[in-house]
Formats: structure tokens, sequence, C-alpha cells
């Protein structure tokens, strides 16, 4: 009987730490574009994408790009925003804070689910890259452009379905987390054990 219990025990944990291996969410979020190397003047654009969509739609987003003020200067951005609904008014909110060294900017669309996902997932079928605007940068030296995103987390993410945060994923245990989870599980196993 010890045995048995143990095993059930020893299989949840195993489990557990199977299902924390897997990746919780499919889509990330990148820069693409950017050059290896610019000389003072050089003009170049940069697009922010989401990648891994499977069956997801963006409802909403709010980034931050970070880049080297003495080297690059950006106050071009263009919102993709026929993938949201539109640009008028009563299709979508959008803005953006051009600062030295960071973009602040954000969409959110006013679109029905329903509506997007037709817009953004043409007969059904989700598309695995949706980009979702496109900066627009001029070199004030030569040097080597670092743009990326920063700040994920409560103010910075990517909105799906039902306006639900999909990108950074929250929630989610850590693998630490779920090996002590199964650890305690055994020795609750165990304990029961000896009480009966």
């Amino acid at each position: 009987m010890r045995r048995a219990i143990f095993s059930v025990g020893a299989g949840l944990a195993a489990g557990l730490l199977l299902a924390a291996a897997q990746p919780a969410q499919a889509i990330g979020v990148s820069v693409q574009g950017a050059p290896a190397a610019v000389t003072a003047g050089d003009s170049f654009s940069v697009d922010i994408v989401v990648t891994g969509i499977v069956d997801e739609i963006i409802t909403a987003w709010d980034i931050d790009v970070a880049f080297d003020a003495m080297l690059l200067t950006n106050g071009v951005i263009t919102f993709e925003v026929d993938a949201f609904g539109g640009a008028g008014p009563d299709e979508t909110i959008f803005d953006v804070v051009f600062g030295a060294g960071l973009t602040d900017a954000f969409l959110v669309s006013l679109f029905a689910d329903a509506d997007i996902r037709a817009l953004q997932c043409p007969g059904d079928v989700c598309g695995p890259t949706l980009t979702l605007a496109t900066l627009g940068f001029t070199a004030l030296a030569d040097g080597v452009p670092v743009i990326s995103l920063v700040n994920w987390g409560l103010a910075n993410d990517i909105k799906c379905a039902e306006n639900v945060q999909c990108y950074p994923p929250k929630g989610v245990p850590e693998p630490g987390s779920l090996a002590l989870l199964g650890l305690g599980l055994l020795g609750l196993a165990a304990r029961r054990r000896r009480v009966a």
C-alpha cells in the first residue's frame, strides 16, 4: 500500500514537472528589420511583430521601444490600424509619446472580437505573424543600433480575445514552484498513510 501511495505521489510530481516544461504561450513579440550598422543621416524602419500566433487575435497592445538616444532619433510611427478595424475615432484609439531613447505607443481596437478576427484571420485562418506598428529612425551618428522592447508587465502588454492579457503570460507557476508542490503532495500522501 505504501508503494502505491508513493507511486501515485511520484506520478503527480512528474506530471506537474512535465506540464511546467511545456510553453505557456505560443506568441512572442520582437523588433524586426534593424540594420547591422548605420551611418549618420541614415533613415530606416523596424517593425514590431507578434509571432507564433495559432488562433489568437490581438485586440489591444501597449509597447515601449528603447534605443540609444546618442545614436538614433525616432519621430515616426505607423500603426497597422487596418488589422484592428481602421483609423476612425469609433474604430480604434491609438497614441504615441516620443522621448529621448524611448517611444511609448498603444492601440486599442473598439471593434467586437468577431470583427477583429475577420480582419486578422481571413477565412478563419490566422497567419503566424502580425505587424503591430512600424517605427522610422534616423541615425545621429555612426554605430550599431540596438532597438528593444522594454518594461513588459503591468503597463506594457498585448491583449487578445475578451481583452485578456496574452503576452507576457501571467500567472504561470515557475518549474521550481511546481516541484515544491509535487514534493508537498508526496509528503501529504506519506503522512496520510502513516495516520491510516
